[in-house]
This record gives structure tokens, C-alpha cells and sequence, in this order.
């Protein structure tokens, strides 16, 4: 059977369009994810159909049903109806006109032959029209370009090759590899917006290392992101037992596999780390879920977040002679420097202002729980410590988004130092669950503090300015830590303070 409905609403929508008794195909993706029975991934529609007027019947359509109408190309006579069926997801159907005089001509304007066929009359007397042999290349699981022009064609589609591979797991065929190194400074020729969102689905596909590999082996890495190609033969000191690049590789699938274990899919774990994690599963799963911005999860953040953690190393790079003589790599300073690069890249890319600050916080940071666990090498981290870890990480605890996001990084990252879990594992995740527990085991609530900078310029004489202000810093640290819990012992704090740094400048 070609046709087996992925979902109700689209079965729907074409028996709409049947009615207007208008020759219609199914194309692309769509029919590539039917014949892999890949159905329940299936929630975006190509229609192509060969008259009529598509704009408006698209519009009729859409109002019939009280889909969303939008004219894409108006010239071309591109429409994009939207619903939400108010089951958490989106379901996008995109109808055109034949961009040639046949079904079979248009095909071949395609880009890969395994996008490059169409159900016919899909109700009715469906029927397969696969001029390029794609139903033979699923079976191969090959991707390959439909002709030599198929790739200058549209230059994005070199990213969208390994798009390809890395979500279905396929390859790459070698002639098509090919032409994708020889013409892989076309990249500089297309939208910023497109290569963005082509690179966001590549590093976000089910193996993400394979995908970054593919990238680095076509030419396209040192082009889309020429930060991390940067980290290539960067050499390292122990503990470390890889280089740079590699090291964030391998941060890269332990980030992979920790978000997918949290949101509950097949994923390779270590199980003291599930154990240690397990109470917070599922508040872990809300915060992924959520996205920054246009969609994009903070589960596929986490991925990025990796891949870029490390490109401030190159630049901080020094090399320092021990006392045996051995040399020791060092680089001090290289969460601030990658901050500013990633920052700089994410901005060249257009992502989001919120999603660009997300992530310069929690690279600038990626650190802090590895010096954390230094610094308490036998007592649980104190709660001053986690007070100031989720404030100087950009969150408080009504919202520690962003200090979360920097432990799940510790997470990945301190695994891919050794290419396994550390030998002080179980020190380490005791340290990193009281993290998690500071954040997550009591909904906190707004602090209402105890005293003001009235109050405290009445009670000591003190003026509007820089001292007020830490002193108030500081007793609302006391504050959430438990010190002080009346007004009467702000105010003993507060003086005690005072005498200290009876200094401070005004």
C-alpha cells in the first residue's frame, strides 16, 4: 500500500482537495519516509499538483477545514498550510505547481533521487512514479544527487546531503561526495538563514559525531564552522587522551546519549550516572523540552553545546616545563575566549538573541562544577557555594535553567576527558547531584527579603551606592542559604559586615 495516512487531519486535507477535481501528487520526503514506513515521523506534506489556480484553492481548502493559509511565492504559486491538531505537534502541508511541463521533468529538478519521486493521485488509484531508480537507492541506503547539475543547482543542498545521511544513517554515494568537495566553497553563495538551519538538523540528527565526521571529510566543516576545524591536532595534557577535536567529539556523544536517556528514547548511559540522575528525570525532561527559540530545544542546545565548549583552547594554548622536565599544555582562560567565539558564530548564523546568551553562559561556565568538585574533595559542595554556582551562572533558583544546562555539560564533558567515566566517578556525581538537588528538590519561592536599602541607611548612616549595594548582596546570599531567617539577625549581619569592610567604596 503507497499511501498509509500518517495522521488523520492530512487523510483530511486531501480528500479536500480531491474535490476540487485537480490532478495532485505527493513528493519528496514524504514519500521517501512511507516507503522506509517511517510513518509517524511524517508531519510535513509536499503537494504538486498540474492546474487550477493553487493559491486559491489552497485557500478555499484551508478555510474549509480551518487549516492556516499562507502564500509563500505568490509568483511561483507556493502555498503553506498549518495545523496544530492539539496533539504537541505541527503539521505542515507546502502545495505548488509543476515546476516543468511533466511530473516526471519536475522529479528531476530534485535534489537526491531518494526525494525525487511521487505518489500519484495518492486516494485513489495510487501509483509510484520513480524516474531517477530512488526506491533502488533506499534499498542501498544511498544517497545520491538526481544529476551533475542537481547540487549547483542550490548549494545547500552539499549540507543537505549530510542531512540526509545522518538522519536516515545513510551514505553517501561516491561520485556525489565528490562534487560536494569540489564544490564546497559554494556554501559562501547561499542564505545564512539556510545554511543555519541545515547545519542545526545535521548536528541535532540521531548520530551527531557521524554527522560533524561527514561534515569535516566533505570540506564543509571549515566552512560552516571553522571554529571547531580549528581544534584539529590541538594536543592535550593528561588526564586528557585526545586531542581537542576529538575530546569534543566525544563530548558531543556523551551529550547525545544524556539527552536522549533524559527524554526517555534508546540512548547508551553509564548506570551510576542514571542512578544519580533517576529523581530528576522528569524535571529534566521539562527543562529539555522547552525550547530557546524558533522551535529549538534545549535537549539540541546541549549537542551545540558541546561541539563549541572547547574552541576558545586554540588561542589559549601555552606550554609550560615541569620540574621532571616534561612539558604541560595549558589553557587559561579558555571558556571566556570560547564564550566571545561562540557567541560571534551563533551571531553570524542568526540564531536568537536568547538562545546566543544561553549558550555564551553556559560555555563562559562550563568549568565551574569541575573546580566545584576540587574544591569540597570530601564534604558535600555548601550551599553558599550552590547559591553562588546558579547565580553566577545566570540563573537564580525560581530559574536555574542555565546552571542546569552547565551541569549536564560537566556531565558529557568530564566522561570525554578519559573517554569513559573518571576515576573519581562516584565523588563526582555526589557533587553534581547536590547541585541538581540545591535546584530542583523544593520549588522555590520568590525571596522576599528581610530588609531593605531603606532600612539599612536609616540603621547605619549609610548612602546610595556601591557599598549598599553589596551589602545587600550580600545578606540576600545569607538569606537564601539559610544564615539569617528574621530582620533582627540581617540587621546583627549586616553590622558584623560593616565592621569588616569599613572601607568599601562608596
Amino acid at each position: 500500500m503507497l499511501w498509509k495516512s500518517p495522521n488523520p487531519a492530512f487523510t483530511a486535507l486531501l480528500e479536500s482537495l480531491a474535490q476540487e477535481h485537480i490532478p495532485l501528487h505527493l513528493v519528496g520526503g514524504v514519500v521517501r519516509d512511507l516507503l522506509l514506513e517511517r510513518h509517524r515521523e511524517v508531519t510535513d506534506l509536499d503537494l504538486v499538483v498540474e492546474t487550477g489556480d493553487v493559491l486559491n484553492t489552497a485557500r478555499r481548502v484551508a478555510d474549509r477545514l480551518g487549516w492556516s493559509y499562507f502564500a509563500l511565492d505568490e509568483t511561483r504559486a507556493v502555498a503553506r498550510l498549518v495545523f496544530m491538531p492539539g496533539t504537541g505537534e505541527t503539521l505542515v502541508c507546502d502545495i505548488a505547481s509543476l515546476r516543468a511541463s511533466t511530473l516526471e521533468t519536475d522529479l528531476l529538478l530534485r535534489d537526491f533521487t531518494i526525494n525525487a519521486m511521487a505518489i500519484s493521485d495518492p486516494l485513489a488509484t495510487p501509483r509510484l512514479v520513480d524516474p531517477c531508480r530512488g526506491q533502488d537507492d533506499l534499498q542501498r541506503r544511498l544517497i545520491r544527487r538526481v544529476s551533475t547539475v542537481s547540487l549547483a543547482d542550490d548549494p545547500v543542498r552539499l549540507l543537505r546531503a549530510v542531512r540526509f545521511a545522518a538522519q536516515l544513517e545513510f551514505t553517501i554515494e561516491d561520485a556525489t561526495a565528490a562534487q560536494i568537495r569540489r564544490l564546497s566553497d559554494y556554501l559562501t553563495r547561499v542564505s545564512t538563514e539556510r545554511v543555519r538551519d541545515e547545519l542545526w538538523k545535521s548536528v541535532t540528527a540521531p548520530q551527531p559525531v557521524q554527522a560533524i565526521e561527514l561534515l569535516a571529510q566533505l570540506g564543509l566543516l571549515p566552512i560552516v564552522l571553522p571554529e571547531v576545524t580549528a581544534l584539529e591536532g590541538v594536543r592535550q595534557s593528561a588526564p586528557h587522551t585526545a586531542d581537542v577535536y576529538h575530546h569534543t567529539l566525544r563530548a558531543v556523544d556523551y551529550a547525545a546519549n544524556l539527552a536522549r536517556w533524559v527524554l526517555g528514547k534508546p540512548a547508551h548511559i553509564d548506570p551510576d550516572l542514571a542512578e544519580a540522575l533517576g529523581k530528576w528525570r522528569y524535571q529534566l525532561r521539562r527543562h529539555l523540552v522547552a525550547p530557546l527559540a524558533a522551535g529549538r530545544p534545549r535537549s539540541d542546545w546541549l549537542i551545540w553545546y558541546a561541539l563549541l565548549h572547547d574552541i576558545g583552547k586554540p588561542a589559549t594554548q601555552s606550554v609550560e616545563a615541569g620540574a621532571s622536565g616534561e612539558s604541560r599544555t595549558r589553557f587559561f582562560g579558555h571558556e571566556e575566549v570560547g564564550a566571545q567565539l561562540s557567541a560571534a558564530r551563533l551571531e553570524h548564523l542568526r540564531f536568537a538573541r536568547a538562545e546566543i546568551d544561553a549558550a555564551t553562559a553556559v560555555i563562559q561556565h562550563h568549568m565551574r562544577p569541575h573546580h566545584l568538585h576540587s574544591a569540597f574533595p570530601a564534604e558535600p559542595i555548601s550551599r553558599r557555594a550552590c547559591f553562588r554556582f546558579f547565580r553566577d551562572t545566570g540563573g537564580r533558583q525560581a530559574n536555574p535553567a542555565p546552571g542546569i544546562d552547565v551541569l549536564l555539560l560537566a556531565l558529557a564533558d568530564v566522561q570525554a576527558i578519559y573517554g569513559a567515566p573518571p576515576p573519581d566517578w562516584s565523588s563526582y556525581l555526589q557533587h553534581l547531584a547536590g547541585l541538581f538537588a540545591y535546584a530542583l528538590d523544593k520549588p522555590a519561592q520568590p525571596v522576599v527579603p528581610l530588609v531593605n536599602g531603606s532600612i539599612l541607611m536609616h540603621q547605619f548612616g549609610l548612602q546610595p551606592g556601591v557599598q549598599l549595594g553589596q551589602l545587600l548582596e550580600y545578606l540576600t546570599e545569607a538569606q537564601m542559604v539559610g544564615e539569617i531567617t528574621t530582620r533582627e539577625e540581617a540587621l546583627a549581619h549586616a553590622a558584623r559586615w560593616l565592621d569588616n569592610v569599613p572601607q568599601a567604596a562608596q
